[in-house]
């Protein structure tokens, strides 16, 4: 069991694998080192947001208002650590998570894959690439989300704390779109 979690800007990626002892979770650093873990993504994000006194269910409220999705919301958890979920395997048992995260601040680049059944490839800090079930449109709208999700939840590291208001209504005009745009009240 993985004692101590990368420091939060250090992580590039938490991805559900499957080895030989069963369903595992492999945490990817910047740099490119893998580490594998026997707990499931779901403890490690809860693990995460313990860190930092954060609690998962309100941070997914924050970042249902900011980018208007209901599923499959991105997580600002630190500066440094805004994760992305992303579809990274097909599951073999009923239960098991396809979903794995990748941090918006490794992203290096999204590329078209058409040389097996994933349709896209994620580029990483550290010269990792995370193959993807979806397309690289999609992959770039949960990257979008996600950019937006920060402006209203984590500061990045590069912002300006003045800023912070200005960018914060900005989210609500954008919402306020979103909701004019989808019929909801």
């Amino acid at each position: 069991m993985l004692k101590k979690l990368p420091i939060f800007n250090h992580i590039a990626a938490i991805l559900p694998h499957y080895t030989s002892e069963g369903d595992t979770t492999t945490i990817i650093t910047t740099d490119g080192k893998h580490t594998s873990t026997a707990t499931s993504i779901r403890t490690v994000l809860r693990r995460l947001a313990h860190s930092r006194a954060m609690d998962l269910t309100a941070l997914r409220q924050h970042t249902i208002l900011a980018t208007g999705q209901r599923i499959l919301q991105p997580l600002p958890i630190a500066p440094g650590l805004v994760l992305c979920p992303m579809k990274t395997r097909i599951p073999k048992i009923a239960g098991d998570t396809s979903t794995g995260y990748i941090n918006y601040h490794a992203v290096m680049g999204v590329a078209e894959n058409n040389l097996s059944s994933y349709q896209a490839v994620v580029t990483l800090t550290g010269d990792t690439d995370i193959p993807v079930y979806w397309t690289s449109a999609t992959v770039k709208k949960h990257l979008q989300s996600a950019k937006l999700a920060m402006s209203c939840t984590a500061q990045s590291p590069d912002s300006h704390p003045n800023l912070m208001p200005i960018a914060q209504k900005l989210v609500e005009i954008i919402y306020d779109i979103l909701v004019l745009k989808h019929g909801k009240e």
